[in-house]
């Protein structure tokens, strides 16, 4: 068995958007662009949302030294969320997905052993995002699709999104759920809560959505894996299951709410080992997988040394999380 370390949650902004942001002005209906500190931005009708790294972007040489600095083998390449606009036109929606999806397969050809891709699908046309994900698993070897937590206000109980899911457990293909286009952006202005709070926030809303939707019940053998954690979904899941006990509306799923975790997948991304060692004890060390939100500032810098410097696991469950839960999740 190998024991690459991998790394399911790297973003990158694949040329052709860097191209856009550097020249500027509107393409597939963004709007990119460079703000006062170079970092690139983009926007669909509001206000310019700027790329938290640094700057300029890495080369896919650079990126490669940069992760055998910290021991990462492989990294699991998809497009930053804050370009996840799923609010423009469908065909542009399509068009971004088309070549952002050509862009990361050329990356990945560039380091065939040290990348891996995560395809990015036009979520506002559920239809051809079935087909984008029959692209990119079947024709570019992608090792799943990254989406956002909600679809311009859509959550993923959505029976016009069920299809999108459907195929991805036909394909036997990795989610990886991801905040974008927080909502709570419009209420947490300050101290940077939009992230601190919104994201945990959007991929919990996602988390419950999917359970108390019915929609695990319905796909089972689904692959889903969940950004920073989960949020507070694992965190909070007592309150869901006493929500589940306590309220009508709230029972019409096949089991408890906490039952679902075990089948589902988080990233180490949590900041802290003893709010990691709550999502193993609900979830189970199995269903957790190593992650850093590289290159953003937010993600952990040394996501390996986190993991190995944890000292209530032994060296059989940090190899579960550095390699093999995710090899094994990707056959």
């Amino acid at each position: 068995m190998s024991d690459d370390v991998i790394d399911v949650h790297t973003h990158i902004v694949p040329p052709r958007l860097a191209e856009a942001a550097q020249r500027g002005g509107l393409r597939y209906g963004i709007d990119f662009g460079r703000d006062s500190n170079g970092k690139v931005t983009s926007s669909v009708g509001g206000k310019p949302f700027a790329l938290p790294w640094p700057t300029p972007l890495q080369t896919p040489a650079e990126r490669v030294a940069s992760m055998d600095a910290i021991g990462v083998d492989v990294h699991l390449l998809s497009l930053s969320p804050s370009m996840h606009w799923y609010n423009t036109d469908p065909a542009d929606g399509r068009s971004l997905a088309t070549e952002t999806n050509d862009d990361i397969a050329e990356i990945v050809s560039s380091y065939p052993a040290r990348f891996r891709g995560m395809g990015f699908l036009p979520l506002q046309d559920p239809a051809a995002s079935v087909k984008e994900l029959e692209r990119c698993v079947r024709d570019l070897g992608f090792a799943g699709v990254l989406v956002g937590t909600n679809i311009d206000g859509l959550d993923w109980d959505a029976p016009e999104l069920f299809p999108v899911l459907e195929a991805a457990q036909d394909l036997n293909t990795l989610v990886f759920v991801h905040p974008a286009r927080g909502r709570a952006n419009s209420f947490l202005p300050n101290y940077h809560l939009k992230n601190l709070v919104g994201n945990p926030l959007e991929t919990t809303v996602a988390l419950a959505s999917l359970i108390f939707g019915g929609v695990l019940d319905r796909l089972t053998d689904l692959k889903l894996c969940f950004a920073h954690g989960g949020g507070y979904g694992c965190l909070g899941i007592a309150r869901m299951d006493h929500g589940y006990l306590a309220r009508a509306e709230a029972q019409g799923i096949a089991r408890m709410p906490s039952d679902y975790l075990k089948g589902l997948f988080f990233d180490s991304l949590v900041h802290g080992h003893r709010t990691l060692d709550q999502i193993i004890d609900l979830a189970g060390i199995d269903q957790i997988v190593l992650g850093s939100d590289y290159p953003a500032d937010m993600g952990e810098p040394d996501p390996v040394e986190f993991i190995r410097s944890h000292p209530r696991l032994d060296d059989e469950q940090r190899l579960k999380i550095l390699s093999r839960n995710l090899s094994g999740l990707l056959g």
